[in-house]
């Protein structure tokens, strides 16, 4: 029986650069999940460009309305605010529900978690990478591998050999391959090339 591999992708940020990931996985036949904070600090995304990228094909997801540095020292009120308007948000801009949340820079506690299902999420996902396997818990979802240059957990191993064998390591365990990134980030380390030799790498060998 052949190995199988579910292959995900999410993007944070909602920078204007997405076009160029969302072109990327319409050629190679990846699907994606965009993360968009209602307030961009950097070059955004524009409402028309949201909805656009929603027609395209791809999941649009919350990401709070200012993109905190660090959710968790957010309170209450403050908090559901960051949340749900958010929400509302692109709800309004697309014109469907949102189903999917993402902390932003990956920092959570159980009072983040309580709060997003309050607002109608049904999961939300992590920064954790090393992942192969099907999160238990939906709102605590890790992925396998960042598009960065430098992460610690890569140990030294240059990013696309660590996302290749990740993609291998899941592919033999059937399990899920998720990559996740940043279009501005990717920008500025240069990992364009990077990023197509990995989607090329992933479809000649599903």
């Amino acid at each position: 029986m052949k190995n199988k591999v579910l292959i995900k992708s999410s993007w944070d940020d909602g920078a204007s650069l997405d076009f160029r990931i969302a072109e990327l996985l319409l050629k190679y036949n990846i699907s994606g999940t965009f993360y968009i904070p209602t307030y961009c600090n950097r070059k955004g995304l524009s409402d028309n460009e949201i909805k656009e990228l929603s027609d395209m094909g791809f999941e649009i997801g919350g990401h709070t309305v200012n993109h905190p540095e660090d959710i968790k020292l957010i309170k209450g009120e403050a908090l559901d605010h960051e949340i749900v308007r958010n929400k509302e948000y692109l709800e309004d801009i697309i014109g469907k529900e949102i189903m999917s949340f993402c902390y932003p820079s990956g920092r959570y506690n159980e009072e983040t978690i309580d709060a997003v299902k309050r607002a109608g999420y049904l999961g939300a996902r992590t920064t954790l990478v090393g992942s192969i396997d099907e999160s238990k818990d939906p709102y605590k979802i890790k992925t396998s591998v960042h598009i960065y240059p430098n992460r610690a957990e890569y140990d030294g191993i240059p990013l696309l050999t660590y996302a290749k064998r990740k993609f291998d390591d899941a592919k033999l365990a059937n399990g899920v391959f998720h990559m996740f990134g940043h279009s501005w980030e990717i920008e500025k380390f240069g990992l364009w090339k990077e990023l197509e030799e990995l989607l090329i790498y992933i479809k000649e060998n599903l």
